[in-house]
């Protein structure tokens, strides 16, 4: 991906997909990943920072544990220092669970140096395999839904390092992203991040067969966050198992799962005949399984 706009909140987007190429993917060469940029889209506003820049002006080391090492902007002062520490009290735990999620790998480049802003931006980091972090400190007011930005940033990390065709800048990837982070702490996303509604309230494009090339489009991350929670909450895959299935597009991931190549079907089935097409949708969550 070129440079990739943040995981901003609330970003709205438009009722269909852009006219782009929608392309298979397959997993793509270290080298392709590492020139790439990413962040995480929550909000609608322009953001001025140049992609996985730091903030600048004087910042304050908060601490560090064995996989992280915390600071925020200075100027950010007491809220800066809780959101600090808040992100220190459970980065382990979320590491070890992103961790047993992704077969037991220990992404390269560690640890993870994080660094807490006083801007709403979301998060991003360098690259796919990035392990630089940036947390816009008001990018939401709940605070453990900062702490499910820095997870969804880090297990891209993860994902990077798996490979399986599990791309950090389509629409497959960016799903993965999502889900696992939303999974780690549930509902606390604001409105503007969740996505479902983006592809539900649209022509419903396949993006099951076929991958997104683009981590911003909120129809295809949308279908895709469906698509994967529906394997784990309806279909009862686990998550180490979906990850371990990857491929470059989820119907292949299906497959992989199941033995079976009807996954745009049988995931279609299901939504149909509880979301029917022609309705307007507001869910308050990318997960409204079981159904």
């Amino acid at each position: 991906m070129t440079p990739k706009p943040a995981k901003k909140a609330p970003k709205k987007a438009a009722a269909k997909p852009r006219k782009a190429t929608i392309a298979k993917t397959g997993q793509r060469s270290i080298a392709a990943i590492t020139a790439q940029h990413h962040r995480v889209t929550v909000h609608s506003a322009h953001v001025a920072a140049v992609m996985g820049m730091r903030q600048k002006g004087k910042t304050t080391h908060a601490g560090a544990t064995p996989h992280f090492d915390v600071s925020y902007v200075t100027s950010f002062g007491k809220k800066g220092a809780t959101l600090a520490q808040a992100i220190l009290q459970n980065c382990e735990r979320d590491y070890s669970t992103l961790q047993h999620v992704f077969g037991g790998l220990t992404p390269h480049r560690l640890p993870f140096v994080v660094q807490v802003t006083s801007d709403n931006s979301g998060a991003s980091h360098s690259s796919c395999l990035g392990t630089d972090m940036s947390i816009g400190g008001r990018s939401g007011s709940n605070v453990d839904f900062i702490r499910s930005l820095l997870v969804a940033e880090a297990d891209e990390v993860f994902m990077a390092n798996f490979g399986h065709g599990w791309d950090c800048g389509a629409s497959n990837g960016e799903g993965l992203s999502r889900v696992l982070a939303n999974d780690i702490y549930q509902g606390v996303e604001p409105a503007g991040f969740i996505s479902s509604n983006s592809w539900l309230n649209s022509s419903r494009d396949n993006f099951v067969d076929q991958t997104y090339p683009s981590d911003t489009d909120y129809p295809s991350i949308g279908c895709s966050v469906l698509f994967l929670n529906w394997l784990r909450f309806q279909l009862n895959h686990t998550w180490s198992d979906i990850v371990a299935a990857g491929a470059g597009t989820l119907s292949d991931t299906y497959k992989n799962l199941t033995g079976k190549s009807t996954g745009w079907q049988d995931f279609q089935a299901t939504i149909t005949s509880h979301f029917p097409p022609g309705r307007q949708y507001r869910l308050k969550t990318d997960n409204p399984f079981p159904l």
